[in-house]
């Protein structure tokens, strides 16, 4: 019986870590893309440097697909950074996240942020994620969540500066034991 139960959970646990991961390598993937484009867009492009401003206030918005659920939605987030210094590439900064798949959930969270090349960035804040499950179903399978610690990754690649604002794309994960997700929409940043 021991043995039964054993193949049991491990099938169970093999089924779900697989069914993840192919969702995990594709966000791989895209990081690894996009890191890739960046590097020979900064090649042909090394004379286009500029200095940063010390703070910046940042706002993202695009599709969202939460894992847990399997399907789409939309999300948000906004970030305030400052970094340690007039020529460091190390930030310091706050954010917050609020995703709308099957009620919603807030993120509130701290991090730090580093900037790879000139337009591109890699952010992670770890914090606290609040949930607001709107059950509309007697027959909901779904049990209430608590708040529950989870880390947040961003990655941005500014298509274009205009004096203190830079504008483009977005990808982020957030990764929570029971209900990760991963976004991808515009960014836009005013920095002062």
């Amino acid at each position: 019986m021991e043995n039964c139960c054993n193949f049991a959970v491990e099938s169970l646990f093999t089924f779900y870590f697989k069914n993840r991961m192919k969702y995990i390598k594709l966000f791989i993937f895209l990081v690894f893309g996009l890191f890739y484009v960046s590097v020979i867009y900064a090649q042909e492009h090394s004379n286009d440097e500029h200095e940063h401003a010390r703070n910046e206030i940042g706002v993202s918005s695009g599709a969202l697909y939460a894992f847990g659920h399997n399907k789409w939605g939309g999300g948000a987030h906004i970030h305030y950074f400052r970094t340690l210094g007039f020529h460091s590439k190390l930030s310091l900064g706050g954010s917050f996240e609020q995703a709308w798949v099957d009620g919603r959930h807030f993120n509130l969270g701290a991090g730090v942020k580093y900037q790879l090349f000139n337009r591109l960035s890699i952010a992670t804040f770890p914090g606290i994620t609040f949930f607001s499950h709107k059950q509309t179903d007697m027959h909901d399978t779904h049990e209430p969540q608590n708040n529950r610690f989870t880390l947040h990754f961003e990655l941005v690649y500014d298509l274009f500066h205009l004096e203190n604002f830079h504008a483009g794309m977005v990808l982020d994960y957030s990764l929570l034991k029971s209900d990760s997700h991963a976004m991808i929409g515009i960014h836009a940043a005013f920095c002062f």
